[in-house]
């Protein structure tokens, strides 16, 4: 009689499978289930805090001597935790277009959009409630008027709008975009990581250093002498970038050439402190004037000395793509194809504490210009060829003559290598970034974060009334334990239950009368499975008595979930 029978390796499998486990809460009992959120900022100032004292050890003659001096101790204060912002940003957002794999793990390059603003609000959610990751596409949250869902791709995003390239323009589209993302690192150029620097520059100039815009084609910039600041825009503070005798440049791309062929979009926000009352044409975005031409070499020097050869400015062609300009209480947009100039214009002011939106594009054989989502001048295009060598330059033409210079701040800069629809203005205009996106999912970490900011007042415990519903699933692993149980023909044919029993005795060795013929078989009801000290790990339980069989071998199958 075979009382225990081991399993071999072919008689167990085990398989791993996730369930999605439905967690509904509120903001009064998120922190019951150990959630929470709050609010962290950018570090502008330095936030350590306390008395100063130094410790250290100094040798003073042999191996073995030393001098006690002093003793080092530093209190760090972190109020609006900066500490949590600059993890977050080393962790998911800096550089997060150039260290893709590593912050996406994904090929998908355009479908992943992160800006870290100066400011962010926090929510963290649990393990015990998430497993091992957030089930994408589950996440919601509802807060008064305001719904926010994640797409599937890291994204959350205001419900209000659909998603899709119907209704914003697909990032493939757009070569050319210049927040400044990381426009609030400058708003105090007298400060760095938190600390003061000695003989700061009032305004910002780039030099030789490498910037790039806020696009994922990485378009080289040079700035010269302008500054940074903070101006609420439907709400939100963004930075934007002041122009006085400045300009940003960017080198030459035939990207930016357009011909009479090609359909583009230009895109800007735009706020004048100085609005021209003659005819001074102020230049917002130009691609004409000026080109960078190298030097034939001075066969004098050689060529190891500088200035032998160099990069310098030289008149541009005459024709050129685009000039976007205010002239008196206009803006104006032309192209010219050095015969034949096309424009359109609208009046469209503002002041320097208000900033309006201005698209202009072409759009077949038209010539538009757009206010605030709204198409208030059209024209016909008549040029053909308008394509140059010059740069790329915002807030004056070419770094040209002063005359020329635009006064004022400009943000959300773009080009678009198409026209833009009606709807799609739309959503440029009131998104501010081209963006239904507010913040981000990390699914594998239970955060979502909010960095948009005209959605600051979302999940900060800091500002007015914090009442919100939530919903996500969590995403647990679960293995499927399978044994095989085999049972042979000759195996297990003797029962202990004592009703086989003559006195129903399990004392008794006799068997009762009916329990003695050949056809007897005893039935199967129950099957435990034990570990190598005979202690019992799991008990399965038959949902009818089985006959043994004593002509051919049996195959019990028992499951369960771990």
């Amino acid at each position: 009689m075979s009382v225990y029978k081991k399993f071999s390796k072919s008689d167990i499998s085990i398989i791993p499978f996730t369930a999605h486990k439905q967690n509904t809460l509120t903001s009064s009992s998120l922190s019951s289930i150990g959630g929470r959120y709050y609010s962290s900022s950018f570090p502008t100032v330095a936030y350590r805090d306390g008395k100063t004292s130094t410790f250290r050890w100094a040798k003073t003659g042999s191996y073995n001597s030393y001098e006690s001096i002093g003793l080092i101790k530093m209190t760090w204060n972190d109020p609006n935790n900066h500490k949590m912002y600059s993890q977050l940003d080393h962790l998911f957002y800096r550089n997060s277009k150039i260290d893709y794999v590593n912050k996406f793990n994904t090929i998908e390059y355009f479908d992943h959009y992160r800006v870290l603003h100066d400011k962010v609000n926090i929510l963290s959610l649990p393990y015990k409630t998430i497993g091992y990751k957030i089930h994408s596409g589950s996440f919601s949250l509802t807060t008064g008027s305001v719904s926010l869902k994640d797409d599937n791709k890291g994204h959350i995003y205001d419900a209000q709008y659909n998603l899709g390239d119907l209704n914003f323009k697909s990032e493939k589209f757009r070569i050319f975009y210049l927040g400044p993302e990381g426009g609030h690192k400058a708003y105090n150029l007298g400060i760095k990581n938190g600390f003061e620097i000695i003989n700061a520059n009032s305004t910002y100039s780039s030099g030789k250093k490498n910037i790039l815009d806020n696009s994922f084609l990485f378009n080289k910039l040079h700035y010269k002498n302008t500054t940074f600041s903070s101006k609420n825009i439907d709400g939100g503070d963004y930075p934007v970038i002041n122009f006085d005798d400045s300009f940003i440049s960017s080198p030459h791309n035939s990207k930016y050439n357009f011909n009479s062929d090609d359909d583009f979009a230009i895109s800007f926000l735009v706020s004048s402190s100085e609005i021209p009352n003659n005819n001074l044409k102020k230049y917002l975005i130009s691609k004409s004037t000026i080109k960078k031409i190298l030097t034939s070499p001075n066969i004098t020097q050689p060529t190891n000395i500088s200035g032998s050869s160099q990069i310098v400015d030289a008149p541009a062609e005459a024709q050129y793509p685009f000039e976007i300009y205010y002239q008196s209480q206009s803006i104006h947009f032309d192209r010219f194809d050095g015969t034949t100039i096309s424009s359109v214009s609208t009046i469209a002011t503002s002041s320097n504490t208000s900033m309006i939106h201005i698209t202009c594009q072409k759009s077949s054989s038209n010539l538009e210009l757009y206010v605030n989502g709204h198409k208030l001048a059209t024209s016909t295009d008549n040029t053909t060829l308008t394509q140059n060598t010059a740069d790329l330059f915002i807030g004056n033409k070419g770094g040209g003559s002063a005359a020329n210079f635009f006064t004022g701040s400009m943000a959300q800069i773009m080009i678009f290598d198409d026209a833009l629809s009606q709807t799609q203005i739309n959503n440029l205009s009131q998104s501010i970034d081209n963006k239904p996106y507010i913040g981000n999912i990390f699914y594998d970490n239970g955060l979502i974060t909010i960095t948009k900011p005209n959605y600051q007042n979302i999940l900060n415990p800091g500002v007015g009334n914090q009442d919100f519903t939530l919903q996500y699933q969590g995403t647990h692993l679960i293995y499927e334990n399978e044994y095989q149980c085999m049972v042979e023909q000759h195996e297990y044919d003797y029962t202990t239950n004592p009703t086989v029993r003559k006195t129903r005795s399990i004392q008794d060795e006799k068997l009762a009368d009916f329990a003695t013929g050949s056809n007897f078989r005893p039935y199967i009801t129950t099957i435990g499975l034990y570990n190598e000290n005979e202690e019992l790990l799991a008990v399965g339980k038959l949902g009818q008595a089985i006959r043994m069989n004593d002509e051919t071998d049996m195959t019990f199958v028992v499951r369960f979930d771990t």
